[in-house]
């Protein structure tokens, strides 16, 4: 779709004067729905592609009969209602895509949440920008639609003839959401894969005993330091089963993995904000040494426990 837009940006002429460019389809709209979810599938860890599925993109061909049918007829509109339905099939693909973002959506959330049971910080892996983009594309799928009804209310005229037309400022909105797409998947540092359930060890310690491992584990070999630290680092410093100690903290503790390990972050900073010893170093710094990994997921974290800023913290307890 951005490649065909790029005539029109520079241009609105070169889309009449060289007519081979109808070939290309007018938008690949169909494309988008299915190639967004499927991109998310590989994200979130589920099965990658497969033959089978490609007929996810076989609506594709609804985009290609308005390009043909000018291609061929040149400047000649013999059959205007084929004209037309060719146009009201291409539009139509807002339903395509919106059905695809909420399966999209609905892959998110369980990914999300399975997060916070592996690992002790999602600020780079929680896909809170894919979340963003489908909102974004919604919106503008529901002014496609709102236009595309006014149009025809208005006699049909829905054409991307004149820059006046408002469906040309959404294109190209649509083209830079499509470029976004693009960079922030490039941008994504890292994928959490989410392991797959363990085959259970015959483990004969009762959960009072893992909590009370977990905790003298934790503190003496101070893991919760490592920015990086996942439910399976975790597991082979105390060598119990995953599984094992997912369910302790989560009925024992009433808590998931993010939240235990970012309470001994913040519990070792809140002593070192109170250590007038270290009135010399910067916040930051201290947060960086306990295992947060960013200043804006340091003071969201820290804030969630104790209801204060660090700064409002260090100031009543200095």
């Amino acid at each position: 779709m951005c490649l065909t837009l790029t005539p029109l940006v520079i241009d609105m002429t070169i889309w009449n004067t060289y007519q081979w460019l109808a070939w290309l389809p007018f938008s690949l709209s169909y494309w988008v729905g299915p190639s967004f979810y499927f991109y998310i599938k590989i994200l979130t860890g589920s099965p990658r592609f497969r033959k089978k599925d490609l007929w996810h993109f076989s609506p594709i061909i609804l985009n290609y009969l308005h390009s043909a049918y000018h291609a061929v007829l040149v400047n000649a509109d013999p059959w205007p209602y084929f004209h037309h339905i060719a146009e009201v099939l291409e539009s139509a693909a807002i339903l395509s895509i919106v059905i695809y973002l909420i399966l999209s959506f609905r892959l998110i959330k369980p990914y999300r949440r399975s997060l916070l049971d592996n690992v002790s910080n999602t600020e780079r892996i929680d896909l809170r920008w894919v979340g963003q983009i489908i909102y974004i594309i919604g919106g503008v799928c529901f002014l496609f639609a709102f236009f595309l009804i006014a149009g025809t209310l208005a006699g049909g005229r829905y054409t991307l003839e004149e820059w006046d037309d408002p469906r040309a400022f959404l294109l190209l909105i649509y083209a830079g959401i499509l470029y976004w797409i693009s960079i922030s998947g490039f941008k994504q540092a890292q994928i959490h894969k989410i392991p797959a359930h363990e085959i259970e060890r015959n483990e004969s310690k009762r959960p009072s005993e893992i909590v009370k491992k977990l905790d003298e584990t934790i503190r003496t070999q101070k893991l919760y330091r490592n920015p990086e630290l996942s439910l399976t680092d975790l597991s082979q410093a105390v060598d119990i089963s995953e599984r094992s100690i997912s369910d302790t903290i989560n009925q024992e503790l009433n808590k998931n993995f993010y939240q235990l390990i970012n309470e001994y972050r913040v519990e070792e900073i809140k002593m070192l904000l109170q250590d007038p010893s270290n009135d010399h170093l910067k916040i930051l710094s201290l947060a960086i040494d306990a295992g947060f990994n960013s200043k804006a997921s340091f003071n969201r974290v820290f804030k969630q426990f104790t209801a204060m800023t660090p700064k409002e913290f260090k100031s009543q307890n200095s």
